[in-house]
């Protein structure tokens, strides 16, 4: 038996072309959806290392601000050693001409000598003591010598020690220093450099007018 299709061929094709139609919608639909997702994962990954980026250049300027601190408390330090510095050598300029003398003297002052007496009359200085050889007085002569401070060194004596023969035996070991001999030695006060400090504890306004009296 034969069928017979009692649509009409019209409701037929409308209804294709509505199913068509909805195929086209949902393909263009999810398209659309998969691009807004492409999208968002694109910048969210372009987001992502922007946020990278911004963390690596904090981090970086944390690190600049730890050095630029490090650095201000070494020019802190710095400073401070200069104002100690200064304020030594401001302690030094206001000794006592007698002190910087007896510095002098212990700094020309060879190991193997012991002062026992210094003295001082006017600019002239007598200088008593023991030492090993009169080669080690010489050392010291000319120290002195050499020294800014004294001039005109001169060995006024120097009496080796002598061995008492009545001397008792003892248990002791002998010390080196018992067998150094005396000395004596008269040195000069240098008139330019006591003309110097003189000067130097000079208030400022005296200072200037010493010195430029002092030029000829």
């Amino acid at each position: 038996m034969a069928r017979i299709n009692l649509l009409p061929w019209r409701d037929e094709l409308r209804e294709k072309r509505k199913k068509e139609f909805i195929a086209v919608s949902i393909g263009v639909a999810l398209i659309g959806v998969l691009g807004v997702v492409g999208t968002w994962m694109y910048f969210d990954h372009k987001l992502e290392d922007q946020n990278q980026a911004n963390q690596l250049v904090m981090t970086t300027n944390q690190n600049l601000d730890t050095q630029l601190k490090s650095l201000e408390g070494l020019q802190e330090q710095r400073d401070a050693i200069v104002e100690r510095m200064k304020l030594i050598q401001g302690l030094q300029g206001q000794r006592p001409v007698a002190v910087r003398l007896v510095d002098e003297l212990v700094r020309v002052t060879p190991s193997n000598m012991h002062i026992t007496k210094f003295v001082r009359q006017a600019d002239k200085f007598t200088i008593e003591g023991r030492a090993d050889s009169p080669n080690t007085v010489a050392d010291l002569l000319r120290g002195l010598e050499a020294s800014s401070w004294y001039r005109n060194a001169f060995m006024n004596s120097f009496l080796a020690a002598e061995e008492s023969k009545d001397k008792p035996a003892s248990s002791l070991v002998p010390r080196r220093e018992d067998s150094y001999g005396t000395f004596v030695v008269t040195v000069d006060l240098d008139e330019i450099k006591l003309d110097a400090v003189a000067i130097e504890e000079l208030p400022a306004s005296e200072a200037n007018v010493t010195a430029a009296g002092a030029q000829p």
